[in-house]
């Protein structure tokens, strides 16, 4: 069989491998014993293997998107030359020196960390099972695939709509289905803890601060961002809608939590409604993504994560395909 065949196959069974796996974390989440840390240190050097497969995939290309987006960022940078350092930065996120990426390196090493104080205790060893079954979820290919439309959207915006989105519906289309304020290019990233986080002041007001390089984000978006506007008004994104149990840390997740609490608290107090950035999902997938997450499900317990079992279709062959154009 030539190498194409066999790469064909097993993309098509990877998602197969992260179905089974996680099932096999069920089981080891009951047994907290030697047996049990024995069982999750194997689990964890699989989940190992998967992220550095990841990274392999990425080297050789064979990430669509990923292999798209530094198009998009040569092509930005060549058009505009005042965004030329954004547009490179953007561009690494189809490599392991991408945020994203390293994300998922950063928080393996992390699960590795919490295993040296393994014990006996239940809600400790299904949160740290959880975690694994949501890194493999996000190490699969083709899940990485579509949380790079995020990115890769982002670039297409500040194309001015030279460029076509992906994965995506158009930028107006996608505003006037949800209501949503404009917040400029690169607002598919605001509240996603791999670029930046909320800060709260001692008001209880918090606001978006971008990490390092990100921060040239701010002028994009007319300076700062205050969590209850953007709570209210967000537009769609990969990553709020289809993604966040995926790419979301423990202790991410956990900051995400206090600062709603917060804000909840924090209107009621001024006798105003709150609206949750997640009380809804918005709308604005291409109808291939928003299909393929769908068949994608299975019946599973509510605490874990749903696998992708189909690539987003991007750049290649023929040029583009499936993307919408427009602002």
């Amino acid at each position: 069989m030539s190498g194409g065949g066999r790469s064909a196959i097993l993309a098509l069974l990877q998602p197969v491998f992260v179905l089974v796996f996680i099932a096999g974390l069920l089981l080891v989440a009951c047994d907290g014993g030697d047996a049990g840390r024995e069982q999750a240190e194997r689990d964890l050097e699989r989940v190992e293997a998967s992220v550095l497969s990841l990274g392999e995939a990425l080297d050789a290309q064979r990430v669509t998107n990923a292999a798209l987006i530094g198009k998009y960022a040569a092509e930005v940078a060549r058009a505009k030359p005042s965004l030329r350092e954004l547009a490179e930065l953007l561009g690494k996120e189809g490599t392991r020196a991408g945020t994203l990426y390293q994300g998922l390196q950063t928080r393996v090493q992390d699960a590795r960390a919490t295993l040296q104080t393994w014990n006996g205790d239940s809600n400790a060893r299904l949160n740290f099972q959880e975690e694994l079954a949501n890194l493999a979820a996000a190490a699969d290919r083709n899940e990485f695939n579509r949380a790079l439309t995020d990115p890769l959207n982002v670039l297409a915006d500040l194309s001015d709509g030279a460029l076509p989105r992906v994965g995506a519906i158009s930028k107006a289309a996608s505003q006037q289905a949800n209501n949503a304020d404009g917040q400029g290019p690169g607002s598919q990233l605001v509240g996603n803890p791999n670029y930046g986080q909320w800060r709260t002041d001692s008001g209880g007001s918090s606001f978006w601060v971008w990490y390092g390089q990100y921060a040239l984000m701010r002028n994009l978006l007319g300076g700062g961002i205050g969590y209850g506007a953007w709570s209210r008004g967000r537009d769609y994104s990969y990553y709020h809608d289809y993604g966040r149990r995926n790419y979301t840390s423990p202790a991410a997740r956990q900051r995400q939590t206090r600062v709603e609490s917060t804000a909840r608290r924090k209107f009621a107090s001024e006798g105003r409604a709150f609206n949750s950035p997640y009380a809804r999902r918005r709308q604005g997938a291409s109808t291939a993504v928003s299909r393929q997450k769908f068949s994608s499900s299975y019946a599973r317990p509510r605490s874990q994560p749903r696998v992708s079992a189909a690539s987003v279709r991007g750049f290649g062959g023929g040029g583009y395909r499936g993307p919408s154009r427009g602002k």
